[in-house]
């Protein structure tokens, strides 16, 4: 941790906020992966070195009714997907925006938004609160700040320039905070026991099935659970970037104080399959490139360039002789890829299956691969070994009551829910339990076909509908079947069934869409008592997303 000279306190700082006397200053966080909460600590370590003394809470576990009495008030908070708050901040944004809560013209607040630049409501849900607390006469005390991917450096700056305001510094003595390595749990070796497809070789689409061993005893994990593991790019576009800038096998520069060959650092240390707005602008600021300084005047222009670019179309679209350790210190480190495991500790212990989709396309006219879906389908093989976190994933949890539940996958969304059926066969469960899977086509893409049909006859799995999209003229989706079963779907919810969704963003909507319409049929009501119907179930923690 950094250490600071400075240990004067300012003749102006005046309230009490020590040890023994209540806080003023309340931090609260809400996000899924834990960088909100690794902000919302790193803030507090760093005041407390200067006798200041926040009160760090999960959105989650913050009282709203204390709202109103709140004097300084510090968000942390990421976006989910398209732009919805995660799961840890809904309870604290509903509130914000409900019609219960008055004027906060005492409040001095500020926001820090941490987002993913490639979706295009970057950052929505703090922007969303910064928005609601200024319309609700709350007086923002350093502008919302909005973070990408790769977010430590805009986070500090935030914390600093909290800092610094609340002691009143002056330009020449500010203070620039520097945060400890974001905890992200342990890391485990696993070794491949085995890999086999899942898919035909007529497929569309190439989906693989992993088994890896662990031999850790503190390595324990619950269906619904993820694996982060980090990836190495593709090589070839490794090549490509090394010859387009005229890079060689031995060119040495520095990283993070060591000396490291760029090829090194480009097929293991640093992002290239995706491409981030901070980066963008980086290498702009760097370049001065003209070209890149009329697609930053165009925001949809800019976003569908985020989407579909990487690293090497930066470099070829906006061309500059760019020095190996400029490019370095622009580039993000690489993104850890996580997966849902689709296996139970209980019925395979010291096993870890995934369900991994190989990402090939063309773009561009040139073809391209997913970082980690090659590393893991490609690199490795049985008997290698590789490097991973386990993410717990509180909020897709199997209910403690042995309530009936319905599941919606598509494609590699069915993971988690192979773990469900073999936890709950392993621990003997009588629970109902209903699948609705989709992918393309049955006789290529029936994933699980022979573990699934298992289930059936056995009775682990009491219904299971499927949606080959494209076996007929017509085709259907996993969202369809909720119309089609929607009468027998109202009813088991009005039992206590949960509901999950695991899939893209795209597909969740739909289902979503589609529960609502259902709901509202079955149940007769309007299509106000139908959203409640289901915010009911998302508060009583029945309606579960694993969305991506």
């Amino acid at each position: 941790m950094a250490q600071f000279i400075y240990k004067k306190k300012p003749q102006s700082f005046s309230f009490q906020n020590i040890k023994g006397f209540a806080s003023p200053i309340t931090v609260l966080y809400g996000g899924k992966t834990g960088n909100s909460k690794f902000i919302a600590e790193q803030l507090k370590e760093q005041f407390q070195k200067y006798e200041l003394y926040p009160s760090v809470i999960s959105m989650n576990d913050y009282d709203v009714n204390h709202l109103p009495n709140e004097k300084y008030l510090f968000i942390v908070v990421s976006t989910r997907g398209e732009g919805d708050p995660p799961a840890q901040a809904k309870a604290f944004y509903k509130h914000l925006f409900g019609k219960q809560l008055g004027h906060l013209p005492n409040l001095n607040y500020s926001v820090c938004a941490l987002g993913d630049s490639s979706y295009q409501n970057f950052c929505k849900t703090g922007n969303d609160i910064d928005s609601q607390l200024k319309k609700l006469g709350a007086k923002a005390y350093i502008p919302l700040i909005k973070c990408d991917l790769a977010f430590k450096t805009k986070a500090e700056f935030w914390a600093s320039s909290l800092l610094n305001k609340f002691q009143n510094r002056l330009n020449g003595d500010k203070l620039n905070l520097k945060f400890g390595t974001p905890e992200t749990g342990p890391t485990f070796t696993l070794r491949v026991k085995d890999k086999y497809p899942l898919t035909s070789k007529q497929s569309t689409c190439e989906i693989s099935h992993l088994i890896l061993q662990t031999n850790h005893a503190d390595f324990t994990y619950q269906p619904g659970d993820s694996l982060r593991i980090k990836p190495k790019n593709p090589y070839s576009l490794v090549v490509k970037i090394m010859l387009l800038q005229d890079y060689s096998h031995d060119t040495i520069v520095r990283y993070k104080d060591k000396k490291k060959s760029i090829e090194e650092l480009l097929v293991t240390k640093l992002e290239l399959t995706n491409l981030s707005k901070d980066v963008l602008k980086a290498y702009l600021q760097h370049t001065g490139n003209k070209d890149l300084k009329s697609l930053f005047k165009n925001e949809n222009r800019l976003f569908k360039y985020l989407q579909l670019a990487d690293v090497y179309d930066m470099l070829h679209d906006f061309p500059s002789q760019i020095e190996a350790q400029d490019l370095c210190l622009i580039l993000d480190k690489i993104n850890r890829r996580e997966y849902s495991i689709a296996s139970s500790a209980n019925k395979t212990p010291n096993e870890i299956h995934l369900c991994v989709k190989q990402f090939n396309y063309s773009l561009f006219n040139r073809n391209r691969i997913g970082a980690c879906s090659s590393y893991i389908n490609k690199g490795l093989q049985v008997n290698s070994s590789l490097k991973a976190q386990l993410i717990p994933n509180n909020n897709f949890r199997l209910p403690e009551d042995d309530k009936p539940i319905i599941m919606i996958g598509a494609g590699t969304g069915i993971a988690p829910f192979i773990s469900f059926m073999n936890e709950r066969n392993a621990l003997n469960s009588k629970a109902n339990n209903w699948l609705i899977f989709g992918e393309k086509q049955k006789k290529h893409d029936f994933l699980y076909e022979k573990e699934l049909e298992s289930f059936v006859k056995n009775g682990i799995l009491n219904k299971m509908d499927l949606a080959f999209s494209r076996d007929k003229a017509k085709k259907v989706y996993v969202q369809d079947i909720l119309a089609l079963k929607g009468k027998e779907i109202y009813q088991w919810l009005e039992n206590g069934a949960h509901f999950y969704i695991c899939g893209s963003i795209a597909m969740g909507k739909s289902v979503l869409n589609n529960l609502l319409l259902l709901v509202g049929k079955e149940g007769k009501y309007s299509k106000n008592e139908a959203y409640n119907y289901i915010e009911n179930m998302k508060q009583s923690l029945r309606l579960h997303e694993d969305l991506y």
